[in-house]
């Protein structure tokens, strides 16, 4: 995974350096060298057979850039997060969403690089992003209400394609239906015949996390079911000190990301509390930790979202496309099976 700072890359540079440098070492010519890989039959065969057997010496290729610099073309997208390094490395949506996007363009022989802007200028980055010249095209993620991002690379007509939706929507998009998701999760605590849940969410400000809540409500609207709603912001502590104050009091936990649903399991666990807990995201963690999820097929949101960009590169027509969610029921099956048996669950 390669993080690159956009604003000190000078695509040419980079390309001129190299056959230079590869030119030096052959004692020719960089145009002599260009013929030989682009013109051949214009090269003496002695010198010709020279460059080629000191390029498999050095494992030297003409540099894929040198062709799309002409055709205005480099082969290479990005993806953007907006948050830390340290959330791209982990067991988490983003890491799971790269395995479907490099798929895709690994199988089409393109290029993905990742880069991180935690702070700073969001409108200079992305400037700078597209005036590099170094990619054909950006993948948005974490987008907001009327994301001044979009707004920008609508106006330079620069590619890209957005995981998520938000107020506005005039734009390409990929993403999963979280509405559905909120609403299977919250069909499941009916089943489970709870009197009361929590829902733990993570930034109320972004627009998933208000579908995911309207979905869960919608679905437990007019059940008897009592519902306390507390954000959490994905930080574990914060999780833990919103159950310190609802234990004893709550029957369920519905957290929207398996993140958080992990450290609610872990409170639950410390404290001696028995109570079904829902996730949302499906990552390994929830596979290992056995948590009942909402699978939002992250995967194929990177592999769709890849192939969307690619052709929106292209010049090509491309439609939005919303992921239909899927209930993978784990840990709370025990309870489902007491709740077909007539026996209530109950909080600890």
């Amino acid at each position: 995974m390669n993080v690159i700072d956009y604003t000190r890359v000078d695509i040419t540079e980079v390309f001129i350096v190299t056959i230079k440098e590869f030119a030096r070492i052959c004692g020719v010519s960089v145009a002599t060298v260009s013929r030989v890989f682009n013109e051949p039959e214009k090269v003496k065969k002695e010198t010709r057979e020279k460059i080629l057997h000191i390029a498999e010496q050095y494992n030297y290729t003409p540099h894929s850039v040198a062709k799309s610099l002409r055709e205005k073309r480099t082969g290479i997208y990005a993806l953007t997060v907006m948050s830390s390094v340290e959330r791209v490395f982990e067991d988490s949506y983003v890491s799971k969403f790269l395995r479907g996007a490099v798929k895709y363009f690994s199988e089409n022989r393109l290029k993905l690089v990742v880069d991180v802007l935690g702070n700073g200028d969001v409108l200079t980055y992305y400037t700078n992003l597209v005036k590099s010249r170094l990619i054909d095209g950006v993948i948005l993620m974490d987008l907001k209400d009327d994301d001044v991002r979009v707004g920008l690379l609508k106006s330079y007509g620069f590619p890209f394609v957005c995981v998520g939706r938000n107020n506005r929507n005039d734009f390409v998009f990929v993403d999963s239906d979280g509405y559905l998701g909120g609403r299977q999760a919250g069909e499941h605590f009916l089943e489970l015949g709870v009197g009361s849940v929590i829902f733990i969410g993570g930034d109320p400000s972004l627009p998933f996390e208000r579908e995911r809540r309207k979905g869960f409500s919608d679905a437990l609207e007019g059940s008897g079911i009592s519902v306390v709603y507390e954000y959490a912001f994905y930080e574990e502590r914060n999780v833990r000190d919103i159950l310190e104050t609802y234990a004893g009091r709550i029957e369920g936990i519905f957290c929207t990301s398996d993140v958080m649903a992990y450290a609610a399991l872990r409170f639950c666990e410390r404290n001696g509390l028995d109570v079904p807990i829902v996730g949302f995201d499906n990552i390994l963690l929830s596979e290992i930790a056995g948590i009942t999820t909402v699978d939002q097929h992250i995967e194929l949101v990177g592999e769709k979202a890849a192939e969307k960009l690619h052709k929106v590169s292209l010049g090509e027509a491309v439609q939005s496309e919303i992921i239909s969610t899927e209930l993978v029921v784990r840990s709370t099956k025990r309870f489902l099976l007491k709740a077909e048996k007539g026996t209530r669950v109950k909080g600890g």
